[in-house]
């Protein structure tokens, strides 16, 4: 059973009449002159995003407001690690998602090297698919042109995919040696050959991602490459690899806890790096991985925890590395991979909201929903028509008040400045008029109906006054007015309502309450799919729980396997079920460890093909007497595609990979049996029985 935590930071109103404010994050000093800018301007996207991308339900945050402090920051002290950004260049194309922008276009190339550099990225690392595939090597084209616009300040290098291999790997028995070899001769002349492509040691880096699966005789590759490339592998294996210049960490993944932020892969990372200090580390930030909106997932999940992932992720490098012993470089896994959850370029959700108060002449504000060690600074704004602002100070991280005796009256606004590449949080607005007594804002709220809440703001009071108006925002766009309102909510999820009310005076305040939106009934509810229901992926999955004591989590069991866990009380997202029929079971567990459930039946993907399994093994003497290469690139999928394969030899090893490479012990008469199984879990074996002379 996965516990998981329920975090929120409730900080209480530090209200100081006449505080000094002396600095603030990063050890800036306080803005003492104001400077100029709109609402529109500090809340609007400020990323290479597209600004219609939405939020997804694999944990991606719609385009936003985001901090530009450097990524360098978040690593140790003194750092001078070249920070590298992961890109992918396929959005565009009919197989993939629609993020709003076209990877091969000149203008969006531009966009997002402009957005890395004023995150202090210093170089893309692009997913390259071999020059067959026109938007993708369109897109890593377009990136050496801007590259080299930059003028130094930006580089950019070519990580082979395993996909740039894998026609060829069905022409060639798995043997992709050759292939290879071409590919790495096309980027030396059509990329290593710029003036901003990334080298180390003298010499460009070239990055390999999964093409191990296939057999690489990589002796012969590294005689023939042209260019003398460094070559990197992925995970700390990588090291080890027969022609290893280097390697890159990744994300990975621990499937029985989604929680778990795969440090101690970090560390071992690291370990073999600093044993390793001839060859080149790239270490890795990462933000979490969910791969269930992608065709390839297999409901793979690491929480973001509302942005602790990325700080852990980055903070585990100075467990090994110091400004005396430095990281040379560090990759971002990733920047644009929407499908897999582990994008940035949108920017990262702290879970933050912000809620002001005026007590007298000070200006106070709660943090609520997440936690504050994802926030810089705090800049407090100055408006007088709700949309023109004035900067008026910077306030530290940490102080939640500020002194309005010399402001004169007007509106204030409180902006949350996360730390590197997370989504700033901007308050409600907060009227204050010299001379009047600020109202205190009551709100209740209260779950009416399924999806149906109740708030109230008759509890408001205004000590040298009356209450004149009063609005409530229910966090989905719905904004009514009070004191009184009712709203039923279109889906399940947590919403932030937020009231304001307003004295005869003109002076106002502001209560802010997190709601869950659900079913009503007691105990788990699930709301889809329904009992006995047909499937297909993207399957949603919602379901709410209400128990005696405050719910802490909730799990998702397809045939008693965890498969997805949320802290919270309701769940809204989407996973891939597997071809079959199957039990879904939703787990609640209360703070107490008390649990509840319910379960409904379905039958998943009912109109996709099996998959058809075929492996030939072939003599490989260039390795040894007894080795084969059993190949399995003639399987196929009538309606999808494969994707994986395991191949077990008669000895008894098992290799999970296209082309399986063993050495048995002595000659004989064996077999290979594959297993491949396509993108909805179907499968299919087959057997090739062969002779080791």
């Amino acid at each position: 059973m996965l516990l998981v935590r329920r975090k929120f930071l409730s900080a209480l109103f530090i209200f100081s009449l006449g505080v000094l404010l002396t600095g603030c994050g990063g050890g800036r000093e306080t803005n003492s002159s104001s400077t100029s800018s709109t609402l529109s301007t500090e809340t609007g996207n400020n990323t290479s995003a597209a600004a219609s991308f939405a939020s997804l339900s694999n944990g991606e945050t719609g385009a936003g407001n985001v901090s530009k402090l450097p990524i360098q920051s978040l690593l140790y002290s003194g750092s001078t690690t070249k920070i590298y950004a992961h890109l992918l260049g396929w959005f565009g194309s009919s197989s993939h998602m629609n993020v709003g922008y076209r990877s091969n276009d000149a203008g969006q190339v531009h966009r997002q090297v402009a957005d890395m550099i004023s995150r202090g990225i210093a170089g893309a690392i692009i997913d390259w698919n071999g020059a067959s595939s026109v938007t993708i090597n369109s897109t890593a084209m377009l990136l050496r042109t801007e590259a080299e616009a930059q003028d130094g300040k930006f580089q950019f290098a070519i990580t082979e995919d395993v996909g740039a291999l894998s026609q060829f790997a069905m022409t060639n028995h798995c043997d992709v040696t050759d292939q290879v070899i071409a590919d790495l001769n096309y980027i030396a002349a059509n990329f290593a050959t710029s003036s901003a492509y990334l080298t180390m040691e003298g010499r460009p880096v070239v990055f390999f991602f999964g093409v191990d699966t296939y057999y690489i005789d990589w002796n012969r590759v590294a005689a023939s490459a042209a260019g003398n490339p460094l070559f990197i592998f992925r995970g700390t294996g990588g090291f080890n690899h027969v022609q290893s210049d280097g390697a890159f960490q990744w994300e990975d993944h621990n499937s029985n806890d989604p929680f778990d932020m795969q440090l101690a892969a970090q560390d071992r990372f690291y370990s073999a790096a600093v044993a390793n200090p001839s060859k080149i580390a790239f270490g890795s930030g990462y933000v979490g991985f969910n791969d269930t909106l992608a065709g390839w997932g297999t409901n793979r999940l690491t929480d973001r925890d509302c942005g602790q992932t990325w700080l852990a992720s980055l903070k585990e490098v100075s467990k090994f590395y110091s400004s005396n012993h430095q990281l040379a470089a560090l990759q971002i896994v990733t920047w644009n991979d929407y499908e897999e959850g582990t994008a940035i370029e949108s920017g990262i959700d702290n879970c933050v909201y912000l809620t002001p108060a005026i007590s007298g002449s000070s200006l106070g504000w709660t943090v609520g929903g997440g936690n504050e060690n994802t926030i810089d600074h705090y800049t407090v704004f100055f408006s007088t028509d709700g949309l023109n602002l004035q900067q008026v100070a910077d306030v530290p991280a940490g102080t939640h008040s500020f002194d309005l005796s010399s402001q004169a009256s007007g509106t204030f606004y409180i902006k949350a400045v996360g730390k590197a590449s997370f989504q700033n949080k901007m308050s409600p607005g907060i009227s204050y008029k010299q001379g009047d007594h600020s109202p205190s804002a009551a709100l209740s709220v209260s779950l009416r109906g399924s999806l149906t809440v109740s708030a109230s703001t008759s509890g408001s009071a205004d000590s040298d006054g009356s209450i004149a108006s009063s609005s409530i925002d229910f966090g989905d766009g719905t904004v009514l007015g009070g004191p009184q309102a009712t709203h039923t909510y279109a889906a399940v999820g947590v919403y932030n309502v937020v009231a304001t009310v307003v004295d005869n005076g003109g002076a106002s305040a502001i209560a802010t309450k997190q709601v869950s939106a659900k079913a009503a009934a007691s105990g788990v509810k699930i709301l889809a799919p329904t009992n006995r229901a047909t499937v297909n992926w993207p399957t949603s999955i919602i379901a709410s729980a209400n128990m005696r004591n405050p719910v802490a989590a909730m799990n998702v069991l397809v045939d008693g396997m965890a498969v997805y866990a949320v802290n919270d009380d309701v769940i809204n997202t989407a996973l891939k079920i597997f071809t079959g029929t199957h039990q879904i079971t939703i787990q609640a567990t209360d703070i107490t460890g008390a649990t509840s459930s319910s379960s409904i039946n379905v039958n998943s993907e009912p109109n996709d093909l099996a998959p058809i399994a075929d492996v030939v093994a072939f003599p490989l003497t260039s390795v040894g007497p007894h080795t084969v290469l059993a190949c399995t690139m003639n399987s196929q999928d009538p309606d999808g595609f494969i994707n994986a394969q395991q191949v077990k030899f008669s000895d008894g090893v098992t290799v999970k990979a296209a082309g399986a490479v063993h050495t048995f012990a002595a000659p004989g008469t064996y077999s290979a049996t594959v297993t491949v199984t396509d993108q909805y879990g179907a499968t299919d074996t087959a057997t090739d029985t062969f002779t080791v002379p």
